[in-house]
């Protein structure tokens, strides 16, 4: 067992508090009315640096959240906040923490098996994601997972079967079963951990939907719904207001130009906003200012130190280590050996087993290890459509092979006609702030010329005017322009 995640087990033991421990039951998810759901566009954040503001309101669609009133909505329902009276120090000594983490740790024990099977998904998407040769990259898997799981709810036959298979699932019924999961174990709104998940749903207002869909959309993702007409400014204002309301502002710059294509018949926005403090912090008197000789040259940059007996992982192209975060999971750091290619840790499978190995691993040691990490903030925006080809889903982004019946029998030209990925990290010595949304859209296909020709009136030629009905009111040829 890894040294921090000892400690932590052994702070866990309190015999009056397990006495005292009972079982929490969360809030059952809503099944609304049939129109809530139908457009793909999924974001999810991540974050956790305590210097930020708090956004549990007005995020989650709260009432205090103000909207266009030309636009139809409703509002996903989502658990209430543990102890959130009390504050971040108050609630690590309190007993309700203590009753909290029973049951949260039986709703992890039931996703941590999932881990295994959505592991050639993260490792395909990582390896086309994070290769660059000078650009910062980042990127969230569990977005993109949660979102294309949407996808394939509205979809059918070959269409839904490419997104399995990418996703690595065997049916619908397994993926539903999946994303709830995962839901369950990842939606924490504590005083001292945030990882908060929101869905909302964009419906064009002149379509009609299948109501089984819908609702099925609904109940397995949480997902508030808008019915508009796309393209509106007040749709699109909604959109923007939606997005920053549950990211804590963190997408600004990105959602600034964010907007729903007249043509989109589907959109669906994910979010998790994410907030928690290392365990043991970085001392803010011990950083310092030292070069970090980077692919373009050597900057200077603000570098936390810390020293302690931490588990290491060694590969023969990697060394790697992980720092806890209370009451969550870890942030693992991959420093590749002399001689490697930081590229190529994106796709090698020995990252896998450094996340999942439990510490007893034959390459793994507890050394004393002088850690530096530089204070750093990373964020970049991604189109997809190229990354999900290359992973096998095919059909959805051609109007004629794709089939989306599931969610409407009124459009029969609907493809995959936006897919983009963004995402930020940041972390400094109190934890980390991240983010990162995957935005999918749905859209009919605009009719193709038969074919191109030029047409210049650049010599002499006739000319006919006719009224309403036809009938010819001028007629001329114009043979010379003076």
């Amino acid at each position: 067992m890894k040294k921090e995640a000892l400690f932590e087990a052994i702070e866990d033991i309190d015999p009056d508090s397990v006495k005292k421990a009972r079982a929490y039951k969360g809030q059952k998810k809503p099944v609304w009315a049939a129109w809530v759901a139908a457009a793909a566009c999924a974001a999810i954040i991540l974050g956790v640096l305590w210097g930020l503001p708090a956004i549990r309101d007005p995020g989650h669609g709260s009432p205090n959240l103000q909207y266009p009133s030309g636009l139809m909505t409703v509002m996903a329902a989502y658990p209430e906040p543990v102890a959130k009276t009390l504050s971040a120090q108050a609630f690590m000594e309190s007993d309700e923490r203590w009753n909290w983490r029973s049951s949260y740790r039986e709703l992890v024990s039931e996703t941590e098996g999932l881990q295994a099977d959505m592991e050639a998904y993260n490792t395909a998407l990582m390896a086309r994601l994070l290769v660059s040769e000078n650009e910062n990259t980042v990127c969230s898997p569990l977005s993109t997972y949660i979102a294309f799981a949407v996808l394939a709810e509205v979809s059918d036959g070959n269409t839904r079967q490419q997104i399995l298979d990418m996703l690595g699932v065997r049916d619908i019924e397994t993926l539903r079963s999946n994303v709830s999961a995962l839901w369950e174990s990842n939606y924490v709104d504590t005083p001292v951990l945030k990882s908060l998940l929101a869905n909302s749903i964009w419906l064009n207002n002149s379509v009609k939907y299948n109501e089984n869909t819908l609702n099925s959309l609904a109940d397995h993702y949480y997902a508030s719904a808008f019915s508009g007409t796309p393209g509106s400014a007040e749709m699109d204002e909604a959109l923007r207001t939606w997005t920053d309301s549950n990211t804590g502002e963190l997408f600004s710059d990105y959602t600034k130009d964010m907007s729903i294509d007249s043509e989109t018949v589907l959109e669906i926005l994910s979010t998790i906003y994410y907030k928690a403090m290392w365990i043991d912090e970085f001392r803010e008197e011990n950083t310092t200012q030292e070069i970090f000789h980077g692919t373009t040259g050597d900057t200077t940059a603000d570098m936390m130190h810390r020293t302690d007996m931490i588990g290491v992982y060694s590969s023969d192209h990697f060394m790697s280590l992980s720092l806890n975060l209370n009451d969550s999971g870890a942030m693992y750091f991959f420093l590749p050996n002399e001689g490697t290619d930081v590229n190529a840790l994106a796709s090698d499978p020995h990252i896998m087993t450094a996340l999942h190995c439990d510490g007893m691993a034959e390459n793994w040691s507890s050394p004393l290890v002088h850690l530096s990490v530089p204070k750093f903030k990373v964020s970049c925006k991604t189109d997809l459509i190229e990354t999900i080809r290359a992973l096998g889903l095919t059909d959805a982004l051609d109007c004629e092979l794709s089939d989306f019946t599931p969610l409407t029998t009124e459009r029969d030209d609907l493809y995959l006609s936006k897919a983009e990925h963004a995402a930020m990290i940041e972390i400094d010595e109190h934890g980390v702030t991240g983010a990162a949304y995957t935005e999918l859209a749905l859209s009919e296909e605009e009719a193709d010329p038969d074919d191109e020709i030029d047409f210049v009136l650049d010599r002499p030629f006739m000319f006919i005017v006719t009224g309403r009905d036809g009938s010819i009111l001028f007629s001329g040829i114009v043979r010379n322009i003076d």
